[in-house]
């Protein structure tokens, strides 16, 4: 309800669409809660065919996401191909750097396949050039590899010309009932 509530009142205050990429999409949640807030996601970019079938599911007249392209894309193969792009959302896998991934295997950090795929949204920031984006993970990554992993993390976007903000936010802060603690970094 609140979702619907802020849709409209963007639809009526937010004079300039803000054309927005979505990245690591999953089933489409944060591109939803983006759309809410009067951002237009042009297209979204997922690996997982059963979520990025969710987030087709959404296309429907009078739901969510009508005029986004979904693909369903190894993150890795994607090559942009949008004109103009003002803002890039997303968070990358966070089995890396999550407490049930240090049970399962330990924190590996950066070192780990997945946990590196934050090079390939620092590729397509480098490609798109968009004013800002939205980079978001689990809490753990401030402590994963003694800290080297955010250092690496942030030094890839600074080095891109952003100025970097970040703090961890709790869900149950802003109406989700679960307490769910995620870093969320903007540039």
């Amino acid at each position: 309800e609140f979702g619907k509530k802020l849709s409209i009142w963007a639809d009526k205050n937010v004079k300039k669409s803000i054309r927005t990429l979505g990245l690591f999409s999953g089933a489409g949640g944060l591109d939803i809660g983006f759309h809410d807030a009067g951002f237009d996601v042009v297209e979204t970019v997922e690996l997982e065919a059963k979520f990025a079938a969710s987030q087709l599911a959404n296309k429907n007249e009078g739901k969510y996401l009508v005029d986004t392209n979904v693909i369903c894309e190894d993150i890795n193969n994607y090559k942009p191909s949008l004109k103009k792009i003002d803002f890039i959302i997303g968070g990358p896998p966070c089995q890396s750097f999550s407490a049930a991934g240090r049970r399962a295997a330990g924190v590996r950090g950066t070192n780990d396949e997945r946990g590196g795929l934050f090079w390939e949204y620092a590729r397509v920031l480098k490609k798109l050039k968009p004013k800002g984006f939205l980079f978001e993970n689990v809490y753990g990554l401030l402590g994963a590899q003694k800290g080297e992993a955010i250092r690496q993390i942030t030094s890839a976007f600074e080095a891109l010309g952003y100025t970097l903000s970040y703090r961890i936010l709790d869900t149950a802060d802003y109406g989700v009932p679960q307490h769910r603690e995620r870093l969320i970094l903007v540039g």
